[in-house]
């Protein structure tokens, strides 16, 4: 027999034929006609040169081929069920899935403890892994899968599925001892106080708050230049240094700072999900992108 001349629902005929020793049943169990389904069983004949099924009295019975056929045909059609199955269907519960997310400090601080909580709810057995933000190399990382998704703000990459996941906004944050706190945060207060400003690409002294106030006529002075925000609050809470924190960071450090609106309406950001094209359909995949919408949406 040439496996070539074979075809899937040709054995997955026999195997109901085999089961029911019925061609009517057997037709019934593949949903299609009583003729039709005598024709394959023809085809079967010819391909193993055996009868498969023969009669006895009123009833067909399996021939010796048959039977030596049956146990391993079931074992078969079993593993290309489970081979289909394990390419359709994700089990969070049994998954020992290394899940890696690139992110800046910002997302890593906000959705580590919660993508955390969530693993060892839903995936106990998977992992994943935080990786390090660089622009340059995000989307080489989601081609060569060595990364399954990014978070990322203002990313231009129309190669890229997107999906929105969060919208953030700024608050200012400060010692817990100082001078403003308790007052209402006014544009003169704001800008009477030395700043601590956090710039991504390292060495900036101006940013997207500058800008705004320039508009209104006012001016702050920035005294140190970060390249973290998860190192502002420790510097803002050993001194009379302000900094503006995006809320949901500010949030998480409620203990340790105070934290007061911006006096002007603060330009936030957005965060999108992105991940390659061709991860779209991949059920682990579709599962884990989901759940880290979900939380970062919750935050």
């Amino acid at each position: 027999m040439d496996i070539k001349q074979t075809e899937l629902g040709l054995l997955l005929a026999l195997h109901a034929l085999l089961d029911h020793e019925n061609v009517s049943l057997a037709a019934k169990q593949i949903g299609v006609t009583q003729p039709a389904m005598s024709a394959q069983l023809k085809r079967l004949r010819d391909l193993f040169n055996d009868p498969l099924l023969v009669p006895s009295g009123r009833r067909l019975v399996a021939t010796t081929r048959a039977r030596a056929l049956q146990d391993e045909l079931h074992a078969h059609l079993q593993g290309l069920n489970a081979l289909v199955r394990d390419h359709t269907v994700f089990d969070p519960a049994s998954s020992e899935t290394t899940f890696r997310l690139i992110g800046t400090d910002y997302v890593h601080a906000v959705l580590a403890a919660p993508l955390q909580m969530m693993l060892a709810a839903e995936a106990p057995n998977a992992r994943v892994a935080f990786l390090a933000f660089d622009p340059k190399t995000l989307w080489s990382s989601l081609e060569a899968e060595t990364a399954d998704l990014a978070l990322a703000t203002g990313m231009s990459l129309p190669e890229a599925k997107r999906q929105s996941a969060l919208t953030e906004d700024f608050q200012v944050i400060m010692s817990r001892t100082h001078p403003l706190v308790g007052q209402p945060m006014t544009l003169e207060r704001f800008c009477a106080f030395p700043h601590i400003l956090v710039s991504p690409e390292g060495g900036g002294f101006i940013g997207a708050t500058d800008r705004v106030l320039k508009k209104t006529g006012h001016k702050r002075r920035v005294a140190i230049s970060l390249p973290s925000f998860l190192l502002a609050p420790a510097l803002v809470s050993s001194s009379d240094a302000l900094c503006m924190m995006p809320s949901r960071l500010a949030k998480l450090h409620e203990g340790n700072v105070a934290c007061t609106p911006s006096p002007f309406p603060s330009p936030g950001f957005d965060v999108d999900l992105l991940w390659h094209p061709r991860r779209q359909n991949d059920p682990a995949h579709k599962w884990f992108r989901a759940e880290v919408r979900r939380l970062a949406q919750g935050l």
